[in-house]
């Protein structure tokens, strides 16, 4: 056989062992969910599927792809609160109002600022031959990154064409290496088809670009085929058995003073104390690897969860309709909050039990403190627990609470948040 043949042989061979992975995945998935869930993702995607059919002339909400395409560099990501962007940057539209696969959604609410040509300054774009898959921004905040920015990978990769996964990064460097570890496990992990990932700190024109639509919106549950492939991606883990888990924030945000006040509720390293004396284990996800973290929550038999950018690992994980978890707010809730989570945990709970929540002059609300109700806390949690938390125990983190509060207080102008704003 020449070498034209040898060539054709082994791209065919590529091409079945792309297929295979894609309906592996599939039939992994479909066993693995329960009809219920599957119907209602079904449901919910064609709802949001008809939705943007109105809002943008008729453009369907699909894999699409695109010939000669440039992208770019994120101007602009997370400044909302700032006055700035939420989403600028990447692919350059060539109809803003029928291009809806391009758009960032959180719930039904297109949260970006599209742009229809290069912004000022920057270099023309490299010509890029080979077929690329967008998969959007590479930034460093680990919730974000996760439940915001990283759900058009996983179908892409597994996309039984070849090509690139492109990503264009944010405040970061412009390789591998550059990346934080969890930044690096994250797009291993959610790359089973083991494409060539492309960072992109410059502009560039795809000849052929791959656009997958976002599958997981913030506030919303996500897509039926992202769960499914999830499910495959949730086998190359470990269980490690550990019983009850509380995943503390304690550590990363003791809210003592001005420095440490980055959103917390009072009386946390007190309550992670009387859970390790109940048999519970506690852990702080900031001093282990994402994997450790995976792993962890998938051989727990239940999870209590300080909420904060952690909880957005477990959006990582498939479906466990028997694991109960808990997450103890700090805040208001956005209506939908919890979707994404109830499509993996059916029996999640978020309890709101904050009696009050204060913040700094001139800082933002989430880098508050709340004062919880621990009455309704422990109420919350006991079911899980064989040794369960006594009235005397809360009155013992009421008063730790209050402790702490006045420390803060005694550092810090505080001032009420008006939840009704």
């Amino acid at each position: 056989m020449n070498s034209d043949g040898m060539k054709l042989v082994k791209r065919v061979f590529k091409l079945l062992a792309r297929l295979q992975l894609w309906l592996a995945v599939k039939l992994v998935g479909r066993w693995r969910i329960p009809l219920l869930i599957r119907r209602r993702l079904i449901f919910e995607e064609r709802s949001f599927r008809e939705w943007v059919q109105q809002e943008f002339g008729g453009s369907d909400w699909r894999t699409q792809t695109l010939s000669d395409t440039v992208v770019q560099p994120f101007h602009d990501l997370f400044n909302g609160p700032a006055g700035g962007d939420a989403y600028c940057g990447g692919v350059i539209f060539s109809d803003i109002k029928a291009q809806p696969e391009l758009r960032h959604f959180r719930g039904r609410r297109a949260i970006d600022r599209p742009l229809a040509e290069l912004a000022s300054g920057q270099p023309q774009p490299v010509y890029l031959e080979g077929r690329q898959f967008w998969c959007g921004p590479l930034a460093f905040h680990f919730g974000h990154q996760i439940a915001d920015f990283g759900s058009r990978v996983l179908l892409a990769s597994v996309d039984p064409r070849g090509g690139e996964l492109l990503w264009c990064p944010w405040l970061a460097g412009s390789t591998w290496d550059d990346l934080k570890p969890w930044q690096q496990f994250l797009l291993t992990y959610l790359n089973p088809g083991g494409k060539h990932h492309r960072i992109a700190d410059a502009p560039v024109l795809a000849r052929e670009l791959i656009v997958v639509p976002q599958q997981a919106r913030m506030r919303s549950a996500p897509t039926l085929a992202h769960l499914e492939a999830l499910n495959w991606c949730e086998s190359t883990l470990n269980r490690r058995s550990s019983g009850v888990v509380y995943v503390s924030r304690a550590l990363f945000a003791p809210c003592r003073d001005a420095a440490t006040l980055v959103g917390a509720y009072a009386g946390e390293a007190l309550f992670e104390r009387i859970l390790q004396e109940k048999g519970v284990t506690v852990i702080h996800p900031e001093s282990l690897s994402l994997r450790e973290q995976l792993e962890i929550y998938l051989g727990a038999s239940a999870l209590i969860v300080a909420e904060g950018s952690a909880q957005h690992a477990l959006e990582l994980l498939g479906v466990h309709c028997r694991k109960s978890v808990v997450i103890i707010c700090r805040r208001d809730q956005l209506q939908g909050m919890e979707l994404p989570l109830k499509a993996r945990f059916p029996r999640v709970q978020f309890i709101q039990a904050f009696r009050s929540q204060w913040q700094a002059n001139n800082e933002v609300a989430w880098n508050g403190l709340a004062l919880l109700d621990w009455i309704s806390v422990v109420s919350a949690i006991n079911p899980l627990l064989e040794a369960s938390l006594t009235q005397g125990d809360c009155r013992e983190l009421q008063k730790a609470s209050e402790d702490q509060f006045r420390q803060l207080a005694a550092n810090v102008s505080l001032k009420l948040i008006d939840r009704h704003d």
